[in-house]
């Protein structure tokens, strides 16, 4: 292909992805008052624990808009989740053709790994994380001050956490690719650890609100996830190594 087929097979690609999260943004806007009413659940159920019973935990609209705009950014962050294995799967279909026919077969299973990575990190964050910071923040609260929660404010929160991890949790997929390509042997990675430990922990205070609980929910998973990458480079270097020997042997023959 040419260097304009390329453009023109990349704006395709672009427009399917764009397309893809519009049709599932508005098919997430017929369920966006159910999710938040789950939301509007959960976080009464997180409180009560916290702090007791009380009156005060629903959540609360303060303007005229709210309702629409917080409808709209939770249609538009189920939409994203709802067309993620599509746009990845677009991704994929315009890089595959760059690659050998080995290289295909083996990077078929990390598309997968990818999509399913993202989802455990949003689960991860809705399921634990925003709710153990929720229960810890409310908890530093003075006891004459009422818990009133606005309901754009708590979506953004929720929003931020979802999108974080679920990026976050691609980590041990980027250092397998990057081992692959031998941009970072695995040795690097063992012998680098004490400043990706760093590294986690000025991310963490950077990503999560300003308290130590939520600081080590997140630095915790993440340095796993570091290690579990490192065992994937070694995988992924190991049969890289085999790869180069079929290919050199190939070639004397």
């Amino acid at each position: 292909m040419s260097f304009l087929e390329h453009l023109e097979e990349l704006r395709w690609t672009v427009v399917w992805i764009v397309a893809a999260t519009l049709v599932g943004t508005l098919v997430a806007w017929f369920f966006s008052e159910d999710v938040l009413e789950l939301l509007s659940r959960d976080l009464a159920a997180v409180l009560t624990r916290a702090l007791g019973p009380g009156d005060g935990y629903d959540l609360h609209m303060f303007e005229v808009a709210e309702a629409f705009t917080t409808k709209l950014r939770i249609a538009l962050l189920m939409g994203l989740l709802l067309a993620l294995p599509l746009n990845i799967y677009k991704v994929w279909q315009f890089i595959s053709p760059g690659l050998f026919a080995r290289e295909r077969r083996s990077a078929g299973p990390l598309v997968a790994m990818s999509i399913a990575l993202f989802y455990c990190g949003a689960a991860f964050a809705y399921l634990l994380m925003v709710k153990l910071s929720v229960a810890f923040l409310f908890r530093l609260k003075p006891a004459s001050v009422t818990a009133t929660v606005r309901m754009g404010s708590y979506v953004s929160f929720v929003t931020k956490f979802v999108i974080t991890f679920g990026l976050v949790f691609q980590l041990p997929l980027v250092l397998a690719v990057l081992s692959w390509m031998g941009l970072v042997p695995s040795r690097t990675l063992r012998k680098g650890w004490r400043y990706a430990v760093v590294i986690v922990v000025v991310m963490a205070a950077a990503l999560t609100p300003p308290d130590v609980i939520s600081q080590l929910l997140m630095t915790v998973p993440v340095i796993g996830l570091y290690w579990i990458g490192y065992l994937l480079a070694r995988v992924f270097e190991r049969k890289r190594s085999r790869d180069m020997d079929d290919r050199e042997e190939a070639m004397h023959q």
